[in-house]
């Protein structure tokens, strides 16, 4: 790699390493394995770092290589059982620091997951979440509304309080 190129790898490095790290935690809920796909991943981006052609935004193509990370991380390994660590580390991950929304997310099919993930959680456009994932626009689109309602669905229950008592004034008595 030539030194110009290892300054711009540098400023990528610099500019996108936490974004990933946040997603691949989000994703994994666990903090070594956020470590390692994201290490894999920008590895993986440094040696094919002369192929970049510039076609998406560099944080797209990361997070893209950080999800194929994931998947093959998951095929290699026997399915877990949900554990609860994963929800407290993307509860931590979340504005609000919301148990209840991160256990919402984590229970969305993958897809939705991602895609929420990648749009609600990174900011990127469906647009760019399209070519991270690798599916029409108009699939993202689904993908993100479908688990916002899902979310708005699951969340609902938790978030309604208990009726309360009415309390009468005398003139309604």
């Amino acid at each position: 790699m030539q030194n110009d190129q290892r300054v711009a790898f540098d400023l990528f490095y610099a500019e996108h390493a936490m974004p990933a790290y946040r997603f691949a935690l989000r994703l994994s809920g666990s903090a070594e394995d956020a470590e390692d796909l994201v290490a894999e991943a920008l590895a993986k981006a440094y040696r094919s770092w002369n192929q970049y052609r510039g076609e998406a935004h560099a944080r797209t193509w990361l997070f893209a290589i950080v999800r194929n990370e994931w998947r093959m991380l998951c095929r290699r390994r026997p399915p877990l059982e949900e554990r609860i660590g994963s929800v407290e580390v993307l509860a931590a991950t979340l504005a609000a620091e919301s148990f209840e929304l991160a256990q919402a997310i984590q229970s969305l099919p993958e897809a939705q997951k991602e895609a929420f993930l990648l749009v609600k959680g990174e900011g990127l456009t469906h647009a760019e979440a399209a070519k991270v994932v690798h599916v029409p626009v108009g699939t993202m689109y689904f993908r993100v509304h479908a688990a916002v309602q899902k979310l708005k669905t699951l969340l609902a229950d938790v978030s309604e309080p208990e009726p309360k008592e009415k309390v009468m004034c005398p003139r309604e008595m």
